[in-house]
């Protein structure tokens, strides 16, 4: 009879039992979410949290995590599903007969619901119907299975021999769907560490710049050979990713995908149309709006797309409208105003560096603009909705700013923290970016002695004035010792940068980036 306690099993064995139930069913969410695009639960949950913790708080976590930050708390997520499900099944072994009427796997059912119910319709954002039906089947799952391991006889129409060998059954799949888990979210942090972008790794000659396509707008305010290695393109692998995702991004097939286009003349424009309109191509740096004092989350690449006024006109907008907003296949969306969607600088962007746009970089479509923090640059573009109301996108709903514009930005690449610099002449390899979005550089200082003294750095104009700036200095120490270096750069305005050290959140992080030294 369901609901019948076994008196053989202990309450670590039915944690035992509810744990691989639980591990199973966390397996299938994140399976259907890779095969079938289903959201899974860690998903809807981690929107949830990002929601309900403070936004200091989470500001805090994201700036010391950075592109670990998402896969971090799903992993945690699933960590912590197992685990319930594991207390859930020692709690059915040995107290949980019957809630009135109900069956032991009907309460369960009902149980977790309730906790979980209410988060997904928090963290699943417009359309919660599908994660809430998705999350009751998993949970009426995971009870069934529970039910096979913990009942002496309720399922032995499944399996024909000994109630014994189907708790092995169960405990066997239980460990194979955890050891999955364990390949693939390791897997995928892995993954993150690769995506987090790149910046120079050695201290000594570097190679000259090999022969590359000319850059549209690219100009030279400096002697090309006094920065051998330094073009200004990050190449698309060591382009920083980072997705509201974390885990796995929308794959989208290109002869299906359609751009929903409204307006008083609505439209879809399908990849091959797309592709097919008059472009605009540039260069265009984008910097994450948790990228750290010195971070590795800024990266520059030739993108190349049609203007979205092209695509706006095209439509017509209905009178009123204030905003465009942006909805995309991973369930992201922004806006923007209609000053920056009109500018002809801002594009649907379809190639990086004069290829298709890869999976993690928004294929088939992405929006580029200028000056702005890289979300309000959403990636796998599904539709265009003028608005007569301001909206705030996903991030503007959990705190951060609505605008976005760049703070002024600078990093020492060359040498690294830590590095020992040869002593007894000049010091030739000592490099790095300033960046301050469509207001552009104006100089870039360097000190020795932590910021006491300062001396300017030479400029390399080697894209248009709204990405960043590579520089380089020529050092020569005054002797061995310990070094404090620090960098600061100045807009084209001619205002230094914040040197007060603050976190990201809720509009970028401020400070300058210091490095220690040693001359030997």
């Amino acid at each position: 009879m369901i609901g019948r306690v076994n008196p053989n099993i202990s309450a670590w064995r039915g944690g035992a039992i509810g744990a691989a139930a639980g591990a199973v069913v966390v397996a299938l969410m994140f399976g259907l979410r890779f095969s079938a695009g289903i959201q899974a639960l860690p998903d809807v949950a981690a929107d949830a949290m990002t929601l309900v913790l403070p936004g200091s708080v989470f500001g805090y976590l994201i700036d010391r995590l950075q592109e670990y930050g998402r896969p971090s708390l799903l992993v945690g997520v699933a960590v912590g599903l197992v685990t319930l499900c594991g207390l859930l099944g020692a709690i059915a072994a040995t107290r949980l007969v019957r809630l009135g009427h109900l069956p032991r796997a009907a309460a369960i059912v009902t149980a977790l619901a309730a906790l979980t119910l209410p988060i997904v319709f928090l963290g699943a954002g417009d359309d919660p119907a599908g994660p809430a039906i998705a999350t009751t089947a998993y949970w009426a799952l995971f009870a069934v299975l529970l039910e096979v391991g913990l009942s002496p006889a309720a399922a032995r129409p499944l399996v024909a021999d000994h109630a014994l060998e189907r708790r092995a059954l169960l405990l066997g799949a239980g460990a194979l769907a955890g050891l999955w888990l364990a390949m693939y979210l390791g897997g995928r942090l892995g993954r993150a560490a690769s995506l987090g972008g790149t910046r120079p790794t050695v201290a000594a000659t570097l190679p000259p710049s090999p022969a590359t396509t000319p850059i549209p707008g690219a100009t030279d305010v400096a002697p090309a050979d006094a920065f051998p290695g330094m073009t200004g393109i990050t190449t698309t692998k060591d382009f920083y990713v980072i997705t509201k995702n974390g885990l796995d991004d929308p794959t989208i097939d290109a002869g299906r995908w359609r751009l929903q286009v409204g307006g008083q003349r609505p439209y879809a424009l399908g990849y091959d149309e797309l592709r097919g309109l008059p472009v605009y191509e540039a260069p265009r740096t984008l910097e994450c709006i948790s990228n750290i004092v010195g971070g590795s989350l800024i990266s520059t690449a030739l993108f190349a797309g049609p203007p979205l006024k092209d695509l706006l006109e095209r439509a017509g907008l209905p009178a009123g409208t204030k905003e465009i907003r942006f909805n995309c296949a991973d369930g992201y969306t922004e806006s923007l105003p209609l000053d920056a969607a009109f500018d002809p600088t801002t594009i649907v962007a379809h190639t990086m560096n004069g290829e298709p746009l890869s999976k993690e970089h928004g294929f088939p479509a992405r929006l580029l603009l200028s000056g702005r923090y890289g979300v309000k640059n959403p990636k796998w573009l599904s539709a265009l909705v003028p608005l007569a109301q301001p909206y705030n996108g996903y991030w503007e709903q959990r705190g951060w700013n609505k605008d976005a514009f760049v703070r002024t930005f600078s990093r020492l690449d060359l040498p690294q923290d830590g590095a020992v610099v040869p002593a007894g002449g000049p010091y030739p390899f000592i490099r790095g970016v300033g960046y301050a979005g469509s207001r552009g550089i104006s100089k870039v200082e360097i000190s020795f002695d932590g910021g006491r003294t300062w001396d300017t750095t030479q400029l390399r104009r080697v894209l248009p004035r709204d990405n960043w700036m590579p520089f380089t200095y020529i050092w020569t120490p005054p002797g061995p010792g310990a070094y404090e270096v620090v960098v600061r750069a100045y807009d084209g305005d001619g205002a230094v940068q914040d040197a007060s050290e603050r976190d990201s959140f809720p509009d970028g992080a401020t400070g300058l980036h210091r490095t220690s030294i040693k001359v030997a």
